[in-house]
């Protein structure tokens, strides 16, 4: 369990998702292998999920250019984007619900989260809620940086196809 308050996991997770964020933008920049600040220009005008598509099919690209790289590599990145695509869901609800300070039935000071959103389709306003307690954020603060560990591999993975070392 934390020692943390939930007002201070869910500054926490929003800073964290922002350093995820900045990744997704290095690695977009370093597979665009050209302009660094035009790249960067370009990307920063990019909404969060239209980056996530971007990376993906320039990814693909990428891979279809290079002769010794692995072609599933390309699935394994799309699954990474999907992934992240969830997590920019979640700090969505996470920046965009209205909190206020609740307690559980053991005394626990947390925060209780709603959001509501309105399904077209249906017709219908769907009002969610969350019970936070400071542990509750465990589980995102684990795919977060899972996620990153795994952006961060391919990362290495694109400079070492940009960079290769002849000598091996």
């Amino acid at each position: 369990m934390s020692v943390h308050s939930a007002y201070h996991q869910l500054g926490r997770f929003i800073v964290a998702f922002q350093r995820l964020e900045a990744a997704i933008n290095e690695i977009l920049v370093l597979m665009a292998d050209g302009d660094r600040e035009a790249t960067r220009i370009l990307v920063n005008d990019l909404e969060y999920s239209k980056r996530l598509k971007t990376a993906d099919v320039l990814f693909a690209h990428f891979v279809d250019l290079r002769i010794n790289t692995d072609k599933a590599a390309k699935q394994e990145f799309h699954k990474l984007m999907v992934e992240l695509g969830e997590l920019g869901e979640r700090r969505n609800d996470m920046v965009h619900s209205h909190y206020q300070p609740w307690i559980n039935v053991h005394g626990s000071e947390g925060l209780l989260r709603r959001n509501s959103k309105l399904r077209g389709k249906a017709g219908e306003r769907e009002e969610l809620e969350e019970e936070l307690q400071p542990d509750a954020f465990d589980q995102d603060f684990e795919r977060l940086a899972k996620a990153a560990k795994q952006l961060e591999v391919f990362r290495r993975q694109v400079i070492d196809w940009l960079y290769p070392d002849d000598d091996a």
